[in-house]
């Protein structure tokens, strides 16, 4: 009897009507993310500059206040900033360092500038493109006003040669 009872539930259920509403078809997968766009190496935009090494490098060598550290691929060069002057107005001081065998040490310094902030954007042994943040008081009616810009670095491979810093788009 119970088997008899169980069978006919389960014919019942069977012969219930369709739900009124039927089911909603899946949504359609989204679209795929375009892909991302090469990036195109930066460009000269304005005269370089030449930076030579700085003449007090040995107390940077050490820096206790370094804020970022970037190690440039395949290449004995890295970027630091140390913290100072005003953080309303720029403040990361920024210098490329390369280490010098007959030293052993980061001995030759350049500093490139003193920025907001700062990334790397494209990096080889012999060249480095920064994307700077920085920024200065107008004149005239004393707002601040920063800007972001790209700065080639040429690494000289010449230890005596300074360093070019460009201006780039």
């Amino acid at each position: 009897m119970k088997y008899a009872a169980f069978a006919a539930a389960l014919a019942l259920a069977a012969c219930q009507p369709a739900a009124e509403k039927p089911a909603e078809p899946a949504a359609p997968a989204p679209e795929a993310a375009p892909a991302a766009a090469a990036v195109t190496p930066a460009k000269p935009s304005g005269p370089p500059q030449t930076v030579a090494a700085e003449a007090e490098s040995e107390s940077l060598s050490g820096a206790v206040s370094v804020t970022d550290i970037h190690f440039v691929k395949d290449a004995d060069l890295k970027l630091f900033s140390t913290a100072g002057g005003d953080p309303a107005i720029n403040g990361l001081y920024t210098y490329i360092a390369r280490w010098v065998d007959e030293d052993r040490s980061w001995s030759q310094i350049f500093m490139i500038g003193d920025f907001n902030s700062w990334e790397v954007v494209e990096e080889s042994p012999t060249r480095v493109v920064l994307k700077v943040s920085r920024s200065w008081v107008e004149q005239s009616t004393g707002d601040i006003k920063t800007a972001d810009e790209k700065l080639i670095l040429d690494v000289p491979q010449d230890a005596a040669a300074p360093l070019t810093v460009t201006p780039a788009t």
